[in-house]
């Protein structure tokens, strides 16, 4: 079989592809309006994101607490990372239903028992801006992966502050 051959199979087969996609996509479930969940993609995403802040803050508050690193610089990270809340939340559609505070759903502690040092919490902001990549990708808002990569930008950032102290 000469090379040529398969360049046309390939096309063929890309070409066979992308029809059946433009059929999916013109027969009504191409957007998130026929989402069969009670949330939509980008909600999902977003509440994983809330959850993971919560995690994020709970660690900062303990190394706060314990003195584990330049304080300043600790109590100033978290507060970015409350302004992302505060962003995310407000990226909730405005129909999203927010269960009410169930303190039995919750962890009873998300900090860990030891604070992180400053090391630790670098490696914690650079996981976090590497996932932000993929979460961004995962959204159908160009404007939710805008804020998405923001904060991925913001906690590589963070990381550097950190590595530096």
């Amino acid at each position: 079989m000469g090379q040529g051959n398969v360049s046309v199979s390939r096309r063929t087969v890309l070409g066979a592809a992308m029809a059946g996609t433009a059929i999916v996509g013109l027969s009504g479930c191409g957007g998130t309006e026929w989402y069969p969940a009670d949330v939509t993609p980008d909600e999902h995403v977003i509440r994983s994101l809330l959850r993971e802040k919560e995690l994020i803050t709970a660690r900062y508050a303990k190394a706060i607490e314990t003195g584990a690193g330049p304080t300043d610089l600790l109590e100033r990270l978290r507060g970015h990372h409350l302004e992302h809340v505060d962003a995310l939340t407000a990226a909730l559609p405005e129909d999203a239903v927010v269960p009410e505070e169930d303190p039995s759903a919750r962890p009873t502690d998300p900090a860990p028992d030891a604070a992180p040092d400053s090391e630790g919490l670098r490696v914690l902001e650079t996981s976090a801006a590497a996932a932000r990549i993929d979460q961004a990708a995962a959204v159908t808002d160009p404007g939710l992966a805008q804020l998405i990569s923001g904060i991925g930008a913001c906690e590589a950032g963070h990381a550097h502050l950190l590595a530096r102290a």
